[in-house]
This record gives structure tokens, C-alpha cells and sequence, in this order.
């Protein structure tokens, strides 16, 4: 990364990766993978509850989570890291979502059961995270009490809407907005799409007496409120995800149909926390007119949401199918895998694209391939086939005492270089300023997987 000034600037500055580089050979079916915020490290949930941490350098397993106590009894079915790196939020079929601080990465530090499996969850901060349930009518808001030490749940729903599984269905899917974190949008089985704004509101203790105080439950501290819904298809909604400047949003449906929306949220002038007004308007469909294939996953790429990557449903489709948003066409298909893919994950700061196989458990990865430029060093650098002997003359490097020469010198020795003060963009664009958490080694964790890959 810290050479990318010295690379071709048309090959580094690629709006997205073109070729199959990587596969990592995970020990145990993968069901999900996520990329920590800088890049740094890639998150693999598998198909037995295990949750392993690749680093990217290396391309190596450094952690096993829960090692100790605290793992996932059956399939991991998302991750999602804190905005630092520290924190990690999985959800799994053994109905329970868990919090891991990956500084103690072999045990869990705090979990929740809920009464099924549950199908996702996403982070809003690194306390609080949105969680989908399966055959459940609304979604559900966890938060942990650093005061209590617990993990508080609340049903996403208004008032008035207790009863509205006839109407709107199950809620499928949940999707925290990337830029208002009071808003959160919901997929259900019946083709509905609705905006919760919810807002934690801190109780009046003082007025109350001591029996009030311990009657109280966690509603007392939220209100939740539908600013929005809208039915956009007769079918399920199997994804929901939002850009990340939060200006587009894209709805993956059973129907075979990708939606793509404008998403515009009017904020409440009197209100610092919630949305006024949530409109969608629609964008373009994508679809595939030959083979109607379904779409597994789908994702957009960087802050402004320029492209849209999809994974394809079917024994035959091994590709990634990259469209342009503006303009809604196809412009890429990523070829490499010889499987059908299930989830993606983009991360931009080392512009790499993550799926994972659906039959040999395997992570993929597509990334940019810079060719090696040399004469980016030096003006005059010259490329050769094979070493040559160089024989140095004897006044080569000298410097000759003569005005234009001393006058280069003292201009050399009046510029200022600094060495401190870090930078505050990468080439590509991306904010550096966002921290870097070094997760430690766990070589407990890495026998277990040297055994696992032996036995295999």
C-alpha cells in the first residue's frame, strides 16, 4: 500500500479488480465472509460454527475465535466488524448473535439467544447492531449496557404494527443506513420495504422511586417509528443493501430482478436524530434476459456507489456480474471460479473483491495486478534482459564546485520533507485517518487449523 505513488497510476487507480489472484483453501466450508474496514483482515463464518481470521499480507489463518468458550454450535451465517476493527457481531443457525472483542479473541464476550435461527446481522456502532430473525415479524434492535454488562433487545416496530405478519409477511432482512444511524431499512417475505428511525432516549431516574426503577425494562429507553414503507414486489426481498455515501440503494428479490433506487432522507429540522422523510425512487433493474438466473448476493462498490457486483444462483454460474449504476449496464464479468459463488464483500483499500464457493467451502479472491514498473524509480532507469558489470568512473558522483551547481544544492537543502505528519487520503481516495486494530495472534487457534487441513 505505502508503494503505491511509485506504481502505473492508470493501473493503480482501477475502479475495480479484474483478475482472480487468491484462493484460500479454508479447512471448513465458508458461508460468509466480510473484510474488516481497512482491509487488514478478512473474517471467514463456516458452515460448523467456526469464525477464522485471515490476514492479508500474509494470506494466513492468525485467529480462531472462541477457542476457549463462546463458539458457534452451528452455521456462522454473517459477520460484522466494528467501525475500529476491534469488535466483531456474528450471527448463526445455533440462534444466538454474538459480540467478540478481538483483543481476547478465544472467548466470546458477550451473546444473546433469540427463540430461531437467526438469518443476519449488521453493525450500526460497535455496541449496537439490526438482527433478522427467521419467520419473525419484525426485526430486532441489540444493544450492550456498558453500565449493566447485558445485551438488550428490542422488535423493530411502531406502535400500532404488533400484529402485521398477514400484512407485510416476515421480516427477511435489516440494513442500518451508512450515513444516518438512526435509520434502519427492512426487507419482508412479501415484497415490502420499510424505514424505522429509532432513538434512545436516556430515562428521568430522579422522579422515580426505587421499586420504579427496577420495573423498568429496556423499552422504557427506546422509541421506535415508521417513517416509511412501500411495496415493491410480489416476491421475497432476499437483500437489502444502501452505498456507502448512502445516496443509492439496491434490493436483491426471488423475482430474478435486482432493483436499484435514488434513496433521498430529508432530515427532521427539529429533530437532531430522526428522518423527516424517506422517498425511493427507481433506477434501473437488473437482470438476466437468457438464463433468468437468481442472485445470491449483491454489493456496491465504493463511497458513491459507482458499480454493482452480484453473485448468480445455479450449478452453471460461476461468475461475478459487475454492472455500472449509472448508466445500468454490464461492464464486467469476473471469471476465475469453477463453482457457484454465495457471499461478497468489496474492500477498497486494497481493492479486493472476497466470494466464497459453494461446494468446496473456498474463498476467492479478484484484485488488481500491477505489473512491476521499474522506471518509476528513477528518470533514466533502463531495464535489462540479464546483470551486466557496471564499472564506475572515477568522478561519476562528484560534485563540481561551480555556481549552478551550488545554487541546485541550496535549493535541495531548503525544502522541508516531512516525516511525521501522516497522510490523510491513500492514491485512491480512501480516508486513512480511520484506526487500525491489530488483532493478536492466536496459535491455539492456528494448530487447530494446520490439524484440520492435514485431516481433510
Amino acid at each position: 500500500m505505502a508503494n503505491l505513488l511509485l506504481q502505473d497510476p492508470f493501473g493503480v487507480l482501477k475502479e475495480y479488480p479484474e483478475k482472480l489472484t487468491h484462493t484460500l483453501e479454508v479447512p471448513v466450508a465458508a458461508v460468509c465472509v466480510k473484510f474488516s474496514p481497512r482491509g487488514d483482515y478478512l473474517a471467514v463464518g463456516c458452515s460448523n460454527g467456526t469464525i477464522i481470521i485471515y490476514e492479508m499480507d500474509s494470506l494466513k489463518p492468525i485467529s480462531m475465535l472462541g477457542t476457549h468458550s463462546g463458539a458457534h454450535t452451528r452455521s456462522v451465517q454473517s459477520v460484522s466488524w466494528s467501525h475500529d476493527g476491534r469488535y466483531l457481531w456474528s450471527s448463526g443457525r445455533d440462534w444466538y448473535v454474538k459480540l467478540w472483542d478481538l483483543s481476547q479473541p478465544s472467548r466470546c464476550f458477550k451473546e444473546y439467544k433469540f427463540d430461531g435461527p437467526v438469518w443476519s446481522c449488521h453493525i450500526v456502532r460497535w455496541n449496537l447492531c439490526v438482527v433478522s430473525v427467521v419467520e419473525k415479524p419484525t426485526a430486532f434492535i441489540l444493544k450492550y449496557d456498558e453500565s449493566s454488562g447485558l445485551l438488550n433487545s428490542w422488535a423493530l416496530q411502531s406502535s400500532g404494527n404488533e400484529d402485521s405478519t398477514n400484512n407485510y409477511g416476515y421480516t427477511l432482512v435489516a440494513c442500518p443506513h451508512p450515513t444516518v444511524e438512526s435509520l434502519i431499512i427492512t426487507g419482508s417475505s412479501k415484497g415490502w420495504i420499510q424505514g424505522f428511525n429509532f432513538d434512545f432516549e436516556t430515562p428521568d431516574n430522579e422522579n422515580k422511586s426505587e421499586s420504579e426503577k427496577d420495573d423498568q425494562g429496556p423499552e422504557d429507553h427506546i422509541s421506535i417509528q415508521c417513517c416509511f414503507e412501500e411495496k415493491i414486489a410480489n416476491s421475497n426481498i432476499k437483500q437489502v443493501i444502501i452505498s456507502p455515501s448512502g445516496t443509492r440503494c439496491a434490493v436483491n428479490c426471488s423475482d430474478r430482478n435486482i432493483r436499484q433506487y435514488q434513496l433521498q432522507v430529508q432530515m427532521d429540522p427539529e429533530s437532531e436524530t430522526g428522518p423527516c422523510s424517506v422517498t425511493l425512487e427507481l433506477e434501473h433493474k437488473y437482470q438476466d434476459m437468457i438464463n433468468r438466473l437468481q442472485w445470491n448476493t449483491i454489493f456496491f462498490s465504493n463511497h458513491a456507489g459507482d458499480y454493482l457486483v452480484a453473485t448468480a444462483h445455479g450449478s452453471s454460474a460461476h461468475d461475478l456480474y459487475l454492472w455500472e449504476t449509472g448508466s445500468g449496464s454490464l461492464v464486467r464479468v469476473l471469471e476465475g471460479a469453477d463453482e457457484e459463488l454465495l457471499d461478497i464483500d468489496w474492500n477498497f483499500y486494497n481493492m479486493r473483491i472476497a466470494s466464497n464457493g459453494f461446494e468446496s467451502g473456498w474463498v476467492y479472491m479478484w484484485s488488481i495486478v500491477i505489473p512491476p514498473k521499474w522506471s518509476a524509480l528513477a528518470p533514466d532507469f533502463e531495464e535489462v534482459e540479464e546483470n551486466i558489470d557496471y564499472q564506475e568512473k572515477e568522478d561519476e558522483f562528484d560534485i563540481m564546485d561551480d555556481d549552478n551547481n551550488l545554487h541546485a544544492l541550496t535549493e535541495a537543502e531548503e525544502v522541508t520533507i516531512d516525516l511525521c505528519t501522516p497522510e490523510k487520503y491513500d492514491v485512491r481516495g480512501n480516508d486513512l485517518s480511520i484506526p487500525r486494530f491489530v488483532i493478536p495472534l492466536d496459535y491455539e487457534g492456528i494448530l487447530v487449523l494446520q490439524n484440520w487441513a492435514t485431516n481433510a
